[in-house]
């Protein structure tokens, strides 16, 4: 690389406009770095390699499926190419993947530097390409990339999907969502500290009385199968099949 990343002699490129490009420009530039942006909607008759012509990094900040079609299709030769897919492998640009998840919102810039980045072990160190950065870093494997990858959408997304049904559940019930703050607030700091010793409920205890009860009570929901699923994965000795849980008793 030519002249210290992020200086105005070598700026960051950022391609793409979604959630992920806007916290990370929003980041570098908290910083001090200074930063170039192209996307779909910049105007026509400015091209990708144009607007980002005295950058050294460039950041393909866009979805996972069209990295690799973008890139094969563009001229950055020369220039550093970062893509910030956790699963992604692809010889045009190595991965440096933010651990964390990104709302609509900015956040508060001391959020910032407490994301970790895993980065592709066969690809430059990330405080080479980040110098100012303060940011906790990993490396792993290219090929253990879609195994990692499929952890964290099973810690983080799918986790999302649940307690999103949970609070429709609470409200449906008569209860507000946020009654379920201090629980959840909770629940992720006891896996933080204690990993899966954490589990409370009728799984730990191997309570297949209240297992069947709570299946019974989900007959007819979609999720009742992924309740079945988690019991089978976590506790196969209490799983249940679908046509043994009991039906739901009526309230008088």
């Amino acid at each position: 690389m030519t002249g210290r990343p992020g200086s105005a002699a070598a700026p960051y490129g950022i391609v793409g406009s979604g959630r992920l490009a806007r916290h990370l420009g929003y980041y570098l530039a908290q910083q001090g770095q200074v930063v170039r942006h192209w996307s779909r909607r910049t105007p026509s008759s400015t091209t990708v390699e144009d607007a980002l012509e005295s950058c050294a990094v460039v950041l393909v900040l866009i979805r996972d499926d069209a990295i690799a079609p973008f890139l094969s299709t563009v001229d950055l030769s020369g220039k550093l190419l970062i893509h910030a897919s956790g699963s992604l492998r692809t010889p045009l640009a190595t991965s440096m993947h933010p651990l964390y998840t990104f709302g609509p919102e900015l956040y508060q810039a001391d959020v910032y530097p407490r994301i970790p980045f895993v980065c592709d072990d066969d690809g430059p160190e990330f405080e080479a390409v980040f110098p100012d950065l303060e940011n906790p870093s990993w490396r792993i494997a290219p090929r253990d990339r879609p195994r990692y990858h499929a952890a964290c959408v099973l810690g983080g997304n799918f986790t999302t999907l649940l307690w999103a049904h949970a609070m429709e559940i609470f409200r449906d019930v008569g209860l507000p969502a946020e009654v379920a703050q201090p629980y959840l607030e909770r629940t992720c700091a006891n896996v933080a500290e204690h990993g899966g010793e954490a589990l409370t409920g009728p799984l730990a205890r191997g309570d297949r009385r209240t297992i069947m009860e709570n299946l019974a009570a989900l007959k007819g929901d979609p999720w009742a199968a992924v309740y079945r699923a988690f019991v089978g994965a976590a506790r196969p000795d209490l799983s249940i099949d679908a046509d043994s849980a009991p039906e739901p008793e009526e309230t008088p």
